[in-house]
């Protein structure tokens, strides 16, 4: 094998190598994600970004001082969604109304960002939408104030 054809050998396994980390950093959810760390969320949907290559859900969660904190929460790719015949307006629902809705997602290992992963959403009729992990390990969301939802919002 001469120098060209080995220059050419390693140039191929050195990008394939490369190729495999990067597509392997994308995908490292639990690296993340903390999948022991399951939240509950209330608030009002204020943005829904329908892009490649995760869509992302902006809510607007009131504490008890009336507060607001937003939290970005990750889901599916927006080819799975319609897939499975999920739309963007399926997910807005009746937001632009105000309609509340609770979140049952997975917090981000960094405990100071407001980020997670959808795991259920569940509109103010009761209708649902289970995107990820076992439907059995959702957490039911206590009656922990007047109003019948954690004080901040927040349960976990």
């Amino acid at each position: 094998m001469n120098v060209r054809h080995h220059l050419c050998a390693v140039l191929v396994v050195l990008l394939g190598v490369g190729a495999g980390a990067a597509a392997s950093a994308h995908h490292s959810f639990s690296g993340l994600v903390d999948v022991e760390g399951q939240i509950t969320l209330t608030g009002v949907l204020s943005k829904i970004d329908w892009v490649n290559p995760h869509i992302y859900l902006s809510l607007d969660v009131t504490n008890a001082d009336g507060q607001v904190t937003t939290w970005q929460i990750e889901t599916l790719p927006t080819n799975h969604m319609r897939n499975i015949g999920v739309t963007r307006l399926d997910l807005w629902n009746d937001a632009a109304a105000g309609e509340v809705v609770t979140i049952h997602a997975l917090r981000a290992r960094d405990p100071a960002s407001r980020l997670g992963w959808l795991q259920r959403i569940t509109y103010a009729d009761g209708h649902f939408f289970h995107l990820s992990g076992d439907p059995n390990e959702i957490v039911a969301l206590k009656d922990t104030s007047a109003a019948g939802r954690p004080s901040n919002g927040v349960k976990e």
